[in-house]
């Protein structure tokens, strides 16, 4: 007889939740034009293209550089052109610009690159490679990755 009553008691109870449950759920769900709350917004996610319009990004370089602490440079590059018609001219010929980069970082002595005045240094040096090598203008050379690895 208590078994009976308290399985009643139990099942009242279970049915008693479910309504409860359906209530809530149906409340939720019926607010006046907005936006259910288990919809996720659109994100905008960082990109390294550059909205410059002179600036001429380099491929990744992986490269074996000359350096006592480190044998491998891997860094992204990006020219500043300082103009359009820069721009276009050194796209054209981009395959003998990479090539010029490369041989240069490979022959270069990488000691000091870890620093940021070896950074500056790089950054000139290039810059004057490419002026006196093919004529372009360059404006400023950005660094966005520079890792050394031993």
């Amino acid at each position: 007889m208590f078994n009976e009553k308290l399985l009643k008691i139990s099942l009242g109870f279970i049915a008693l939740l479910i309504i409860i449950g359906f209530i809530t759920i149906n409340y939720m769900l019926k607010e006046d034009n907005a936006q259910p709350s288990y919809e996720t917004t659109t994100v905008k996610r960082a990109t390294n293209v550059s909205t410059d319009a002179k600036e001429v990004n380099l491929d990744t370089i992986y490269i074996n550089i000359k350096s006592q602490k480190y044998k491998i440079l891997k860094a992204d590059i990006a020219l500043v052109m300082k103009s359009k018609t820069s721009k276009k001219a050194i796209q054209g010929n981009m395959d003998s610009v990479r090539n010029a980069v490369l041989q240069y970082l490979n022959t270069m002595d990488a000691n000091g690159l870890e620093t940021v005045s070896g950074k500056d240094r790089l950054k000139e040096e290039l810059s004057d490679m490419i002026e006196s090598t093919f004529g372009y203008q360059v404006e400023t050379i950005y660094i966005k990755n520079f890792i050394l690895s031993p």
